[in-house]
């Protein structure tokens, strides 16, 4: 069981992690990271942006506020 900041439940990490519930930045996050998987077109599509960033050796930055 996992429970995210906002109180909502998860079976599991993993489930939170690919949940449509998050924030588009935790979303670039955590698919920069490889914690989440693809779950539609759109964040095919981002993911494919954010590997040819590390490809080419530059780093994610979010502003968390």
């Amino acid at each position: 069981m996992y429970t995210d900041a906002e109180g909502r439940k998860y079976k599991s990490y993993e489930e939170y992690v690919n949940s449509p519930d998050l924030d588009l930045d935790l979303i670039y996050a955590k698919l920069w990271s490889g914690e989440r998987t693809p779950q539609n077109k759109r964040e095919r599509e981002i993911k494919k942006e954010l590997d040819e960033m590390k490809s080419l050796g530059m780093k994610l930055e979010l502003n968390f506020e």
